[in-house]
């Protein structure tokens, strides 16, 4: 399979009105989660996927440990990971206490092995006619195979599957949930989606 691209142009930083250079831009299928990972990894690998899953989440928990004592992680397959902080804006270090200082994110930059095996990858543009939105039974349809199969869906995900702006798929969500359709859990950017109890039974 090939991954998909298609040329975008961005707005001009500076609000003028002359066009800014074309880039291409991938065109996700969709979001492969831990789980998929995981089912993949055990069929290569041969270890149960308990194992893989349970090996996962105690190197997250100890970069997590190792993070929080201040230092970086390098994970050699993928990449490094480092904390960025936040704070309010001063133009004296005096006038700031530690107390004033938060953790923000967490950055990863990409290691040389995962570089290099992407270095190869196949790409073909996206037709301009897959940009066509395709009715609501059909986003619908989209949508509940989705879930039978990954549980939930971010707003984010449902977009890429269906080919909708933000306004049109949180439209649809809103209407699904008004129906008794689906459920929604979370809170704005961590907000997800899933089959209502009484859809599922």
């Amino acid at each position: 399979m090939c991954a998909r691209y298609r040329m975008v142009r961005n707005p001009n930083p500076t609000g003028e009105k002359k066009k800014q250079a074309l880039h291409p831009r991938v065109v996700p299928y969709g979001t492969i989660r831990t789980n998929d990972l995981i089912e993949e990894a055990e069929a290569r690998s041969g270890m149960s996927g308990a194992d893989l899953k349970g090996a996962l989440r105690v190197i997250a928990d100890v970069m997590a440990s190792r993070l929080d004592q201040g230092y970086n992680v390098e994970l050699e397959e993928l990449g490094f990971f480092s904390v960025s902080l936040s704070s309010r804006p001063v133009m004296d270090k005096k006038e700031i206490r530690s107390e004033s200082i938060h953790f923000k994110n967490v950055n990863f930059r990409c290691g040389k092995y995962l570089k290099s095996k992407l270095k190869t990858m196949d790409l073909e543009r996206m037709p301009e006619g897959k940009g066509v939105l395709p009715p609501f039974g059909e986003r619908v349809r989209r949508l509940t195979e989705y879930l039978e199969k990954h549980h939930y869906i971010t707003c984010g995900d449902y977009r890429e599957l269906t080919g909708c702006s933000k306004y049109r798929a949180l439209e649809d969500l809103k209407k699904l949930i008004n129906e008794g359709k689906l459920e929604k859990n979370g809170y704005r950017s961590t907000r997800v989606y899933s089959l209502s109890s009484s859809v599922e039974g």
